[in-house]
């Protein structure tokens, strides 16, 4: 709040609103964020430490904190090598955060024919393009036996998913079916 109130000083105006940004996290793997109203209990300290934003109109952007559990996408398995998948889909698709942002989503195998093993092992995957920025480190937490035309539902992508991707080397895919089962993950009922 400090450097936004310096540059307003600086620029001899006065404002109306301000928009603090997003920045308001979901669950990932690894990552279990504070909750909301810790985030709002900072933001109120910040504004009370700067009375001069005191009749201006506040806005966030929650972003993922409301839509990451809103969206999987599923991927099938077309190589396996070692603990690298290659995938029908990667980061020009719907897995752009996986790649350069290094997010590692929830992950889950499914294997139509017969089930798969319980013992998980680390995986990173590489996307259709061929491209070198289509690989997504992960680790991706799967059964260790997932095999080439299994497939791989992804969660915790929401909106960001649908939003990012390209249709980079004529790799894209406008199928989108509804389902109703719950996220992979959820801030519901975190505390």
């Amino acid at each position: 709040m400090g450097v936004v109130s310096e540059l307003i000083a600086r620029a001899g105006v006065s404002i109306d609103m301000l928009d603090i940004g997003g920045g308001f996290p979901s669950i990932y793997p690894g990552l279990l964020p504070p909750p909301l109203p810790q985030y709002m209990k900072a933001i109120k300290k910040g504004l009370k430490a700067h009375p001069e934003f005191g009749s201006c109109q506040i806005m966030c952007e929650p972003g993922r904190a409301l839509v990451a559990e809103g969206g999987s996408t599923v991927a099938r398995v077309e190589l396996r090598k070692g603990n690298a998948l290659y995938l029908n889909e990667g980061v020009y698709g719907s897995l752009f955060d996986a790649g350069s942002p290094g997010f590692v989503f929830p992950v889950k195998g499914i294997r139509t024919n017969g089930n798969l093993s319980d013992k998980l092992a680390e995986f990173s995957f590489f996307g259709p393009t061929c491209d070198s920025i289509d690989a997504m480190k992960g680790p991706f937490h799967l059964p260790e036996d997932i095999a080439e035309g299994d497939w791989i539902e992804i969660g915790q992508l929401g909106s960001y998913g649908m939003t990012m991707r390209t249709n980079f080397n004529g790799f894209q895919s406008d199928t989108l079916v509804e389902v109703g089962d719950k996220p992979l993950l959820s801030m519901l009922g975190v505390n």
